[in-house]
């Protein structure tokens, strides 16, 4: 019987950067950098119907995202995964655990 090595969300942030993810699931609508900031991209949200390019931030080393139109937030990856995809925790997790084997 073969051993399966279940992948820990730690070990997926570590293999998956959040700029990876985001320029792959997003095809790249999020390359424009704040003013004040590197580390942070903004653009439309993909959670309403969203005409504001300001309302939505990605922090590009945590992966956290936050629309300050519509509220919906997270601190990373996998929450976004899981309010992108409508999905839960496990599966986000095995999804994106996916990716990772296949970006690689």
């Amino acid at each position: 019987m073969q051993h399966v090595r279940q992948i820990t969300a730690e070990m997926l942030k570590k293999t998956l950067p959040p700029e990876q993810y985001y320029q792959m699931v997003l095809h790249g609508a999020f390359g424009k950098h704040t003013s004040e900031s590197w580390h942070h991209w903004n653009g439309l949200c993909p959670f309403h119907n969203d005409s504001n390019a300001g309302s939505f931030f990605i922090n590009k080393k945590t992966g956290g995202f936050n629309c300050f139109s519509c509220q919906t937030c997270g601190g990373d990856i996998i929450a976004f995964h899981m309010h992108f995809k409508n999905v839960g925790f496990k599966q986000a997790l095995n999804e994106l655990a996916e990716v990772a084997r296949c970006e690689k």
